[in-house]
């Protein structure tokens, strides 16, 4: 499976894996029932009131079926949720209606013109899981996989664990969860240099948003903070 490296915001490097051809192909074949269903619903409403506002009114949404989807749906269609996978930005970050829009008017050359053929080629030569729309908005695919609860934020503390970073209440889900990818990194790489440089990086980002200053090294810091974040929104 082709693995693509997205730096969050915190300046660090996610290792995720792209959506393959395959599994996009399957999200468009999902999608392209949804449409053909609607489809019938739509003439036969139009049969039934002979209105051409209503053909238009009904049609409509299946023009900006994969724009409205991918705004309201966190970067998935009904296909892709099925699928399970989904539209981020390069750059770790949510897309914004820019880059969902981007993406939906290049579909006409990407898949439209070609049945797809576009799409699938620059997939393949990109490497980066990117159609043209993608290029051009700065996205990607990713695959969503099943998260077990090691790897969520979730860490188990001892029943008289005492914070030690009160400021951590300035941090979020992602935050702490990009420290935890980075730890399990550590831990995978039996903690070479890279990886422990990578924890440095990731503690600078870290305290700079807490506004504190801390001498710990940084696997030390980054785990202390995961447990930290984990007592206080344990106890709301």
């Amino acid at each position: 499976m082709d693995k693509i490296s997205i730096t969050t915001m915190q300046n660090v490097a996610i290792e995720q894996s792209v959506a393959s051809v395959g599994e996009r192909i399957v999200s468009t074949l999902v999608d392209g029932g949804i449409f053909l269903a609607y489809y019938f619903i739509a003439i036969f409403l139009y049969a039934v009131s002979g209105s051409n506002v209503v053909l238009i009114l009904v049609i409509l949404p299946l023009v900006l079926y994969h724009l409205l989807c991918e705004v309201f749906m966190n970067g998935q269609s009904f296909g892709k949720k099925v699928v399970k996978i989904k539209v981020v930005m390069l750059d770790g970050t949510e897309p914004n209606f820019i880059a969902y829009f981007l993406r939906w008017i290049f579909r006409i050359i990407d898949i439209s013109l070609l049945s797809g053929g576009v799409a699938i080629l620059t997939i393949i030569i990109n490497g980066k899981g990117q159609r043209l729309g993608d290029i051009v908005a700065k996205t990607t695919v990713i695959k969503l996989k099943e998260k077990s609860l090691s790897e969520t934020i979730y860490s188990k503390l001892p029943d008289n664990y005492e914070v030690v970073y009160q400021e951590v209440r300035k941090l979020n889900d992602q935050d702490v969860m990009t420290a935890k990818e980075v730890l399990d990194f550590v831990k995978r790489s039996g903690r070479s240099m890279d990886s422990l440089h990578m924890a440095t990086k990731a503690k600078m980002a870290i305290i700079a948003k807490m506004g504190i200053e801390s001498q710990m090294p940084g696997e030390r810091f980054l785990f202390t903070i995961v447990r930290d974040y984990n007592y206080i929104h344990s106890r709301g």
